[in-house]
């Protein structure tokens, strides 16, 4: 059985290291972007289960990343957002973005590893 595979997008590439670290040890294989422009070079002939992304990037604001991912994307694939924001803010930004999921950076990149293959388990792929 093959790995799920993450896509991570965010303009820091601290956050990225770190999560796709925690994500790399639950058993993931990692992809990184640091901008839609790297993002759209990873997809270039890989296909993501599930993409985690900031929605606090210089090139685009908010619940604009998810839509703006979604309309790139050619098939379906979960978008979970996550974001310094406090949980009631993130939860109102996802749901209005139409995200499958959201995740809080404060929790941690442990909690954020939890929270994906958590949201793995109930997605069908």
């Amino acid at each position: 059985m093959r790995k799920l595979r993450v896509l991570i997008l965010d303009d820091s590439e601290i956050v990225l290291k770190m999560t796709a670290s925690a994500l790399e040890q639950e058993g993931f294989e990692v992809f990184r972007a640091s901008s839609l422009a790297e993002f759209d070079a990873v997809l270039t002939g890989n296909e993501p289960d599930i993409i985690l992304t900031d929605i606090q990037m210089p090139e685009t604001a908010g619940n604009n990343v998810c839509r703006l991912l979604k309309q790139k994307l050619e098939k379906l694939v979960p978008i979970v957002l996550f974001s310094t924001l406090n949980e009631k803010e993130l939860a109102s930004m996802a749901e209005k973005a139409g995200a499958d999921g959201y995740v809080s950076k404060n929790s941690g990149t442990g909690e954020i590893a939890k929270r994906i293959s958590a949201l793995c388990q109930e997605i069908v792929f």
